[in-house]
């Protein structure tokens, strides 16, 4: 399974050289994934159904994020729901999310503003994050800007890479130097969206001596788990040649992979690509189809969301 991995992102140039755009390859590690969550859930649930109750929790994330079966909230909140009722401390955050939020369940965020206090007084930094979002939006609670900033620096003092984000991206401008510090802190935790923002910072000097080595490093740690703005920045830079050599083989590489990630401005270029040949075979089809692709309406993305147990 490691090999597989590897292959995914060292695949040969000769091989690539020849790619379409189900490349046999590529389309094996996506089904070796897809067998590998789908055998987890099978094993979670059979689990629960014997009674062991130390996996409820984590069937309900695999049913919140639809790993190994369908996304479906309403089972989610249940179980986490029964999780909670045991004493689980992630399962009772978990359920005050999606109460707040009305997810899966009647939305009562005065109920869950009480469970996240309770959470966050115990040093539960996810619950913390949560209750900036509350005061913030006043969900459940009158809007609060200092209680919102208390309960983020909270977080942040435990080194909660939501937290360091939120409060890197509030600094950017004005006190750039700490908030290169948050993101690298985050990012070093395997953050991806903080490997991005880190490799920004080395990219333009922000908070930190410019260093497209490193600006690169970062950003490919970054796009390795797809992160779309990374895989997408990362084609860029092999195009120019930036903090690397030029290549046209790893520009088509991660441009095509930017674009199976829903970015326009990638499957914009990516139809170009084929059309043009650059990097690869010449494909009038598929330079339609992406063509096509890059003019659809990108979906609408919503702040916050809940975060995965460590």
């Amino acid at each position: 399974m490691k090999k597989l991995l590897f292959l995914c992102f060292l695949l040969p140039a000769c091989a690539w050289s020849a790619v379409v755009e189900h490349d046999p390859t590529v389309l094996q590690c996506q089904q070796q994934q897809q067998k590998a969550e789908k055998r987890l859930f099978k094993q979670i649930k059979s689990e629960v159904n014997a009674g062991f109750t130390d996996s409820l929790t984590e069937l309900g994330t695999l049913y919140y994020f639809g790993r190994g079966t369908k996304k479906n909230y309403k089972k989610a909140y249940r179980i986490f729901k029964k999780a909670a009722a045991n004493g689980d401390e992630y399962a009772r955050y978990a359920q005050a999310f999606m109460l707040r939020r009305g997810q899966g369940v009647k939305a009562k965020p005065q109920e869950a503003l009480a469970t996240l206090l309770e959470l966050a007084q115990d040093q539960f930094a996810p619950a913390q994050v949560e209750l900036f979002y509350a005061y913030q939006d006043g969900a459940g609670t009158t809007k609060d800007p200092a209680q919102a900033r208390h309960w983020l620096e909270t977080a942040a003092a435990q080194k909660n890479t939501s937290a360091l984000l939120l409060l890197g991206l509030e600094l950017r401008q004005n006190d750039p130097q700490t908030a290169f510090e948050y993101f690298k802190t985050a990012a070093e935790q395997e953050d991806k969206k903080a490997q991005y923002l880190t490799a920004l910072c080395y990219d333009g000097g922000i908070g930190t001596a410019a260093d497209p080595h490193r600006a690169l490093e970062y950003m490919l740690r970054s796009a390795k788990q797809r992160y779309a703005p990374a895989l997408w920045q990362t084609a860029q830079w092999y195009q120019a040649g930036h903090g690397t050599a030029a290549s046209a083989y790893q520009a088509f590489r991660w441009t095509r992979l930017a674009a199976q990630q829903n970015v326009k401005e990638a499957q914009k270029r990516l139809a170009e690509m084929y059309a043009q040949g650059i990097g690869v075979r010449p494909n009038q089809k598929l330079a339609q189809k992406w063509a096509k692709e890059a003019q659809k309406k990108a979906p609408s993305q919503q702040a916050g969301g809940l975060e995965e147990r460590n």
